[in-house]
């Protein structure tokens, strides 16, 4: 039984990184995705973004050369002219350059609720939009992202996402029919979890027989 419980364990960290994807940005001028205007990443829902901060060694160069900036998440007309409206919008500030270890790194979980009162909330199909504003006096004044928001199989359609969202619902409640003995995407190891506390009867009633 001990074999059992170890399965549902493994099973459970699997299903837990398996469901999402990390997508990095490394936000500073050198980045030579931000020499066009129009950088997009697509993330899914439970996704997270890595915005990777500006950094440099301690002595690699002067502090007043060190690229700084704070970060906006913004509305489609912002973005376009690269002018966040107001201070509500500011979302991150990478200010230490130099910080000893690693660079400062901020973190967006594309996630369609949250139990935080100032988290975030997004939705399939639409697109979200960050800007930077410099902190130092030098260098290319506007660093833009765009981050699409797609469905499972990487459609921004909104009706094939409401579809397939559909289509989701019928299969939970059982008004749809799947003609192959292999689960629907994404059930694997929904299905694998629910049977778990099933395994932990077995082990209770297994040590109970035993004593």
């Amino acid at each position: 039984m001990d074999f059992l419980w170890l399965v549902c364990v493994a099973v459970s960290v699997s299903a837990w990184y398996a469901s999402a994807e990390r997508h990095s940005v490394y936000w500073n001028s050198t980045n030579a995705n931000f020499l066009w205007d129009d950088y997009t990443v697509e993330v899914r829902i439970n996704d997270y973004l890595d915005i990777i901060c500006p950094h440099y060694t301690r002595g690699e160069i002067p502090s007043q050369e060190a690229e700084r900036y704070v970060l906006y998440m913004v509305e489609l007309e912002d973005y376009a002219n690269c002018k966040p409206q107001s201070f509500d919008q500011l979302r991150w500030e990478c200010s230490r350059p130099f910080a000893p270890h690693a660079p400062e790194k901020f973190s967006e979980k594309f996630q369609r609720f949250t139990p935080f009162t100032l988290g975030k909330e997004f939705r399939q199909g639409e697109s979200y939009y960050y800007i930077s504003k410099p902190l130092h006096h030098h260098g290319q004044e506007c660093l833009r992202l765009k981050v699409d928001v797609v469905g499972p199989h990487g459609s921004k359609n909104k009706k094939t996402m409401e579809k397939h969202e559909e289509l989701e619902e019928k299969m939970a409640a059982g008004g749809v029919h799947n003609p192959s003995n292999r689960l629907p995407a994404g059930e694997h190891f929904s299905s694998l979890l629910a049977a778990c506390p099933f395994f932990f009867f077995l082990e209770k009633m297994w040590n109970f027989s035993t004593l």
